[in-house]
Order: structure tokens, then sequence, then C-alpha cells
């Protein structure tokens, strides 16, 4: 292989080697580097699965007389929370060793618990207060919403990058004559 040739497998070997694609994160994978509550605090977390938290009210009948008639209204007022997949969070706190409250937006108490208790594959997924039907209720800005369907299959990814080094101390031998 001539220098070009190698200079440019170099290259293509770096870019292919910084696109880390994004992995579930376990619990495995934090027992076995030991991380930290500031290492994980330092993790750019994604969510695996698209997330709608919805929550609604009903509003009180109002009455009104308008050109001779009664006119009553009554409505429902509904608020949803939209996360899409691959939406970056943050730990904001790490309760224990297998839980993580993760946040994907600014605000008070406005972060979701991940973990990894009760999932036979150690990933850290959407914990709810209680579930019904795959729905879970979950505690988002001080208020109740529920989840939609499937949300338990929600789960933290993340990107991880193996660097190894490797040296190499070259001696050239410039030979022995014998004398």
């Amino acid at each position: 292989m001539n220098r070009n040739n190698l200079i440019i497998a170099g290259i293509i070997l770096f870019f292919l080697s910084s696109c880390s694609p994004k992995i579930p994160f376990t619990q495995s994978i934090r027992d076995q580097y030991k991380l930290t509550p500031e290492e994980m605090k330092g993790i750019q977390f994604y969510l695996s699965d698209p997330l709608a938290l919805r929550r609604g009210e009903a509003n009180d009948q109002q009455k009104t007389t308008a050109e001779g008639k009664l006119i009553i209204q009554s409505g429902r007022t509904i608020d949803q929370v939209t996360i899409k997949a691959n939406t970056p969070g943050a730990v904001d706190v790490v309760a224990d060793n297998k839980t993580l409250k993760v946040a994907f937006e600014e605000g008070a108490e406005k972060s979701l618990v991940f973990s990894s208790e009760n999932n036979r594959n150690g990933y850290y997924s959407l914990r709810a207060l209680k579930w019904n039907n795959d729905k879970g209720e979950v505690n988002y800005g001080g208020q109740t919403f529920y989840s939609n369907q499937g949300s338990g299959q929600c789960v933290l990814m993340f990107k991880m990058k193996s660097i190894r080094k490797l040296r190499i101390n070259e001696k050239v031998a410039k030979g022995r004559k014998v004398n």
C-alpha cells in the first residue's frame, strides 16, 4: 500500500469511528463503568420512541341568554406534551442506583422517571406511578398526565465512543558489519 492510500484509509477510518450510534442505556453499562452521579449528569441522553403526555379537565357548564335563546356551553380542555423520538434529555436527579430523573425541557418538575428496575434487559425505561393498558400515570410539571399506549417501551438511549490508543515505538536497525 502506498502512502496516499494509507492516508485515505486513515481518514475514512476516522470518520467512521467518529459517528457513534445511539444505543440503549442499561444497568450493566452503568455498573461496568461505575458511573457516578456527576458522570451521569454529563451524559447526553435521548428518548428512543415518541411519547405523548395528556391531561384533560372538564369545564363547568356555562349558560347565557342571547337573542331570546338559552345557550349552554360545556367542553373539555386537553393539555398535551409531545416528546419526539431522539429528543435530547439531561439527568436532573440520580434518585438511586437504578433510577434517574431526566428532563427533556426546562422547567420546574418537568422531568420523567426512568428505571432499570423490573426490566429484564436492564434498559432504563419510563416508570409510571401506575400502569393501565400500557398507559402510564406520571407526574409532570406538578400535575398528573397520562402517557400514550406503548409508552412503557420508551427507553433512554445514549452515544458511547470507545477510543483505543495504540502506541508503536519503532526503531530502525542500522545493521551490523562483520569486523
